[in-house]
């Protein structure tokens, strides 16, 4: 059965908080990979398999963030991270400083998160960005790996980012985080 039809079956709440998730995650209802997020207590199912620009994109992306970042910074790729009590989103890659552990991780922690889009850019504008705008993310960008380029969003205030800009693949992005620079059209 898929997490949707448990829910109509009653086996599972429609609306859940993080805890709920992680305890059922522990008690093996939900498995490690099965792919959701929660918005506002409800699941949202997400695409068990990712299309090839996206993962050409994401591995590009990872590959230079973790050249870039200085010690104390990690890069995660696609870690549950907790905004609030009934949000638990998956970005595709999300930096923040080295021993904190993702469950303790809230909005204003998450120093530069990044989704990468193919299919799912519509989504990752207008639900996730004012969502993370909400829960003060400073940095937010969505990479459309399809037109190869760059959405920054910052600023978060009321949220909803005050900052939005789009970059082509051939002009530089620096990152909030000093030493962070992009340009896609140099990922190899």
């Amino acid at each position: 059965m898929t997490i949707l039809q448990d829910i109509k079956a009653g086996a599972i709440p429609a609306h859940l908080t993080v805890d709920q998730v992680y305890d059922l995650t522990a008690a093996g209802v939900f498995a490690e990979n099965e792919k959701f997020e929660l918005i506002d207590g409800e699941i949202v199912p997400m695409a068990a398999a990712k299309a090839d620009w996206h993962a050409v994109m994401t591995s590009r992306l990872t590959r230079r963030l973790v050249r870039a970042l200085p010690d104390e910074l990690r890069l995660f790729v696609e870690p549950s991270v907790t905004l609030s009590p009934v949000r638990l989103l998956e970005p595709d890659l999300a930096v923040w400083e080295k021993g904190e552990l993702p469950r303790q991780v809230r909005g204003p922690d998450l120093l530069l998160v990044i989704e990468v889009a193919d299919s799912s850019l519509g989504y990752d504008l207008r639900v996730k960005a004012p969502l993370y705008a909400e829960h003060g993310v400073p940095d937010y960008w969505v990479v459309d790996a399809v037109r190869q380029t760059i959405r920054t969003h910052r600023a978060p205030v009321d949220g909803r980012y005050t900052d939005v800009d789009e970059h082509e693949a051939d002009q530089p992005v620096a990152a909030l985080l000093a030493g962070v620079t992009i340009r896609l059209a140099d990922l190899d």
